[in-house]
């Protein structure tokens, strides 16, 4: 039986402490599951919902004692508690609740606000105390910010005994982020998110490890680490012969709290359902999902539109390849070739910056990295600056396999929602029909980035309404094999 924690009627304390009494109990074969978000329908098993205190005092033989820190968006503690409840059995909880665990006989063993100091240099005093006990195969690096703080996630790392970090793009904090970073064992996950996406994912990929969006995701201490097959159900047609051969594809799939929170009832994937236009499209999907959370992806892969899949970038998960060390790079594609396997995917995404492409033999060597394995046929490379369009189109090959970049990317300026306007719309459409037919070259075939924050399907229905019969929509596999068989 399942122990039920119903989110919404817990207060905000309650709710930082019940991640640790999860990521805990789950540790300890108690079953604990948050209710919150559309979770509970991935939850299969028989449940009953507890309160959060109830369920502390039955099982407060299992806890070795509690500590406390304070819980705001200007404090660390809340990480630095999150290593001590991984590295051992002390309950950390907000100071506003540590008289209730003493009142259950959780005597209070230490209080983190004791660590004085920057915020770099009290997780690392935690960190250096505790690394020995804790695991190195993954990282969680929680946001501790004002505008960006989340209580999610930290059952992870505190069930797996992972490190559990905050790092800003301050001197400092860097410093101490690739401390942390050199220490994991190399081409393991980093769980969360952070502020500078591109400094971040640089220093990620330089020390070989790659970037699992996650800073929403709830319950992964109780889903654990599964092992799920899946199987597209892409509807197959023929594709028509003399046209300009387009494929659309989706970007940001790599971000696994989007695929299991609301892809499939957002303004996206789940606005393309009921759409009453069925072109093809292809989405970005990170094959970490199905050992992540299994029944998710299965939902997403039973979609009944014209839909393909391919990894998101860079394969098992979110990483430059063209700045990763060499020595990693070989068994970073190896997982990402086994991961897409599992998830019946055989188009890689790649996401760098279009100025270390210039050295060719260096470039062809690194996605010769992917290009070994038979169960990828090609990738699709969305290259900066430019919104992913900095290739314009141009094809890189590898072990005769083609890497196309994105020619065109369908993406506001604004970078925020709701911005898109009819004039936007249609300077864009009047470009992609100037485009020519030409199947015997380069200038034939074409990426369109669609960039899922700031256009919806509405939009695209819009766009493809107004562009001429001399384009065929093909999948991102199709254009690849069309692309090889006329100019390989």
């Amino acid at each position: 039986m399942v122990n039920l924690l119903v989110w919404e009627q817990l207060s905000f304390d309650e709710q930082a402490l019940a991640q640790f009494v999860q990521g805990m109990l789950n540790r300890k074969g108690v079953k604990v599951y948050i209710d919150t978000d559309d979770y509970l329908s991935y939850l299969d098993e028989e449940y009953c919902e507890t309160e959060l205190f109830k369920l502390i005092e039955q099982n407060v033989s299992l806890f070795e004692g509690a500590a406390c820190y304070d819980l705001n968006c200007n404090d660390i503690g809340i990480n630095m508690a999150a290593m001590v409840s991984a590295a051992t059995d002390i309950l950390c909880a907000p100071r506003t609740l540590i008289s209730k665990l003493n009142a259950l006989g959780l005597k209070t063993v230490s209080d983190l606000a004791d660590i004085k100091g920057s915020r770099a240099a009290r997780q690392r005093e935690i960190w250096l105390k505790y690394k020995s006990r804790l695991n190195r195969d993954a990282l969680v690096h929680q946001v501790v910010k004002e505008d960006n703080f989340h209580l999610a996630l930290r059952d992870f790392s505190i069930c797996n005994r992972w490190a559990c970090i905050y790092t800003s793009e301050s001197e400092e904090d860097r410093s101490f982020r690739r401390e942390v970073l050199q220490w994991l064992d190399g081409n393991v996950p980093v769980y969360g998110w952070n502020d500078d996406e591109i400094a971040f994912i640089r220093d990620i990929s330089t020390y070989g490890e790659y970037a699992l969006p996650s800073d929403w995701s709830c319950n992964h201490s109780y889903f654990g680490l599964g092992d799920c097959k899946l199987k597209m159900k892409t509807p197959r047609t023929t594709i028509r012969e003399d046209k300009h051969y387009i494929a659309l594809v989706v970007s940001d799939g790599d971000n696994i709290q989007w695929l299991e929170r609301t892809f499939c009832t957002s303004s996206t994937f789940g606005q393309r359902q009921r759409s009453p236009m069925n072109y093809k499209m292809s989405w970005t999907f990170s094959p970490s999902l199905a050992r992540l959370c299994p029944k998710a992806a299965e939902r997403i892969y039973s979609g009944k539109k014209n839909d393909y899949f391919i990894t998101g970038v860079s394969g098992i998960g979110y990483a430059n390849c063209l700045s990763y060390p060499r020595e990693h790079l070989d068994g970073f594609t190896r997982l990402t070739a086994e991961a897409m396997a599992d998830s019946d995917l055989n188009v890689v995404c790649l996401l760098d910056e279009l100025h270390l492409t210039e050295d060719e033999s260096y470039t062809k060597d690194r996605l010769g990295c992917y290009a070994r394995y038979d169960n990828i046929k090609g990738g699709i490379w969305e290259l900066d600056p430019d919104h992913y369009r900095g290739g314009r189109g141009k094809i890189f090959w590898a072990s005769g396999k083609p890497f196309i970049s994105v020619k065109y990317s369908l993406w506001h300026p604004s970078d925020k929602p709701g911005q898109v306007t009819k004039e936007f719309l249609d300077n864009f459409i009047e470009q992609i029909n100037a485009l020519e037919v030409n199947p015997a070259s380069a200038e034939g075939y074409t990426v369109i980035n669609i960039h899922p924050w700031t256009i919806n399907i509405e939009d695209l229905d819009y766009v493809i309404k107004g562009l001429d019969d001399k384009f065929e929509f093909v999948y991102a596999d199709e254009l690849i094999e069309l692309v090889k068989k006329n100019l390989g």
